[in-house]
């Protein structure tokens, strides 16, 4: 008849038994998965374009206007939408028609870019919407060129 204590020991004993067997199998099935062989190894350095589906970052052009009482606009645009941003807000626009200058409009907002001037405004179906920031000159690069 076993005594409590030799019967502690024995369970021990068996648990770390296990415990070890399962270490074991376990570093095996890791070792086997990570293990790639040298032929596919090589069938995917000879893949022509890259795997994953994520797709390239977008490229935007950037514009930095100056505007009346010192407020600052950047226009980013890429195809036919605009992403305008102020020191308060970050609208995101489609072109719209424009018989003159470039219009981009999201429904509540409008930029309205002509040459190297633009002003932003309430979009309204008259046109006449409330000015929120005018007088816009775009932002000249210090190294520019002088003609």
């Amino acid at each position: 008849m076993r005594t409590a204590k030799s019967r502690q020991k024995w369970i021990m004993l068996v648990l770390l038994a296990w415990a070890g067997w399962g270490l074991f199998a376990s570093s095996i099935t890791c070792s086997q998965q990570s293990a790639a062989p040298p032929a596919a190894a090589a069938k995917q350095d000879a893949a022509p374009n890259p795997t994953n589906n994520v797709r390239p970052a977008m490229k935007w052009t950037r514009f930095d206007y100056t505007c009346e009482a010192g407020a600052k606009i950047t226009v980013y645009v890429r195809d036919t939408t605009a992403k305008v941003r102020t020191s308060e807000h970050i609208y995101m626009m489609r072109k719209t028609g424009s018989a003159d200058g470039n219009r981009y409009s999201d429904g509540k907002v409008l930029w309205w870019g002509k040459g190297d001037t633009g002003s932003l405004q309430e979009d309204t179906q008259d046109g006449d919407g409330k000015m929120l920031v005018k007088g816009c000159i775009l932002d000249k690069p210090g190294d520019a060129a002088k003609p």
